[in-house]
């Protein structure tokens, strides 16, 4: 099996997503360096910020534990206040 870490060509995602930098708005673009990190970017811009991809899994796994914390908690108050 081909490894990930071993790409010749650059991958490259670039987004439906948008946010206006500068008064405008530019496309967000995700780049694979290697097995283990990526970047993301604005199209248009030099500025790019590095993660891991074990960074990305833990902080998505953390939003989703405060989202679930955070809709048990208005079931209980909206319980509470029909009672």
């Amino acid at each position: 099996m081909t490894r990930l870490s071993q790409r010749k060509t650059k991958l490259q995602f670039t987004t439906e997503a948008e946010v206006r930098y500068r008064g405008k708005l530019r496309a967000v673009v995700v780049e694979v360096q290697d097995g283990f990190t990526a970047s993301v970017r604005l199209a248009g811009t030099r500025q790019r910020f590095e993660f891991s991809w074990h960074g990305l899994h833990d902080w998505a796994a953390e939003l989703h534990a405060r989202r679930e914390r955070e809709r048990r908690k208005a079931e209980r108050l909206a319980r509470k206040k029909v009672a």
